[in-house]
């Protein structure tokens, strides 16, 4: 089943922040891929690691060596949405780690076995299929509460390095930068995101917040509002919003056609750096399943290959 990193059992001095001078200072032959892939022909972008379960496909991808941000207002789906986002890697033969700081690893994986087999309560066999399935491509991190940006980092280094790992989910950034008010830190912290990224080749997800905005009308926020220091959508390569129409939620018990006709979610790429695409995405969700789709009608179950 989904592989289970226990906190107290890594060595934290092993895996700590490397010299400068270790990371950078590097034989040419090191970047003999490297230099072949500059001659070759661009891959399609089905074979890059993407999510393939809605319209952010062929529009994001994951690139190795890149930091993800997704950013939206408190109870706005983010965690749902980004385990989705997870569940697609894994269904892609990415190998993901996911550490979330505020739910348990048991409760990350009902979520997510809601989402594969598209029903509100799989059955006990399979539950345990996709306990199986995970082996391989998912681990999670054993861990609630807050967690030092050290530590942190010294997780992604261990996932990479010792298990081969290459997508990693760090919900949330509120749960390491211990205040809003650190701006220092959060920029530092992000600053060694992005060089632990590109040191490791690994795509590091961060969840983090916006702004509430003043007037109280949460309308689908930018770039601009997260929370904290500016450092972070700056220096990520890539920023995403998660925004959910809590309006048609509210009108869901009253008939109004013009309420019914729009998206349960808004998720918009306000920031891809080495890609193309940026824009605004409408999407439904499945309030049973937990999945987001490209429209409301029924969703269908994942295809759980072995590997």
């Amino acid at each position: 089943m989904a592989g289970v990193i226990e906190r107290d059992a890594i060595d934290w001095a092993a895996y700590a922040e490397q010299t400068e001078a270790s990371v950078k200072v590097r034989k040419a032959s090191v970047f003999a891929d490297d230099l072949l892939a500059e001659f070759q022909p661009p891959k399609r972008a089905g074979l890059a690691p993407q999510m393939f379960s809605t319209k952010l496909r062929d529009r994001l991808v994951f690139r190795p060596g890149e930091v993800t941000v997704w950013a939206g207002y408190s109870g706005h789906r983010k965690s749902m949405f980004t385990g989705q986002v997870a569940l697609d890697l894994c269904v892609g033969k990415q190998r993901v780690l996911m550490a979330s700081f505020e739910m348990t690893p048991a409760r990350t994986l009902a979520r997510m076995a809601r989402q594969a087999f598209a029903v509100g309560r799989p059955a006990d066999a399979s539950l345990q299929h996709f306990a199986r399935w995970t082996d391989g491509r998912l681990w999670l991190f054993d861990h609630l509460g807050r967690i030092s940006p050290a530590q942190c980092l010294a997780v992604i280094r261990y996932f990479a390095q010792e298990l081969d790992g290459g997508q990693v989910f760090i919900d949330s950034m509120m749960m390491v930068c211990a205040s809003e008010e650190s701006l220092d830190e959060q920029k530092q912290f992000t600053t060694d995101l992005v060089r632990v990224a590109q040191e490791l080749g690994v795509h590091v997800h961060l969840v983090a917040h916006c702004r509430k905005p003043q007037s109280g009308d949460e309308k689908p926020p930018t770039k601009y509002d997260l929370r904290g220091s500016a450092a972070i959508s700056d220096q990520a390569h890539n920023v995403v919003t998660v925004w959910a129409n809590k309006d048609k939620k509210a009108k869901a018990d009253t008939y109004d056609p013009k309420a019914s006709d729009q998206p349960d979610a808004i998720v918009s790429v306000e920031k891809q750096r080495n890609g193309s695409f940026e824009g605004k995405l409408k999407l439904w969700c499945n309030g049973e399943t937990f999945r987001f789709s490209d429209s409301d009608s029924v969703v269908e179950p994942y295809v759980l290959e072995d590997l």
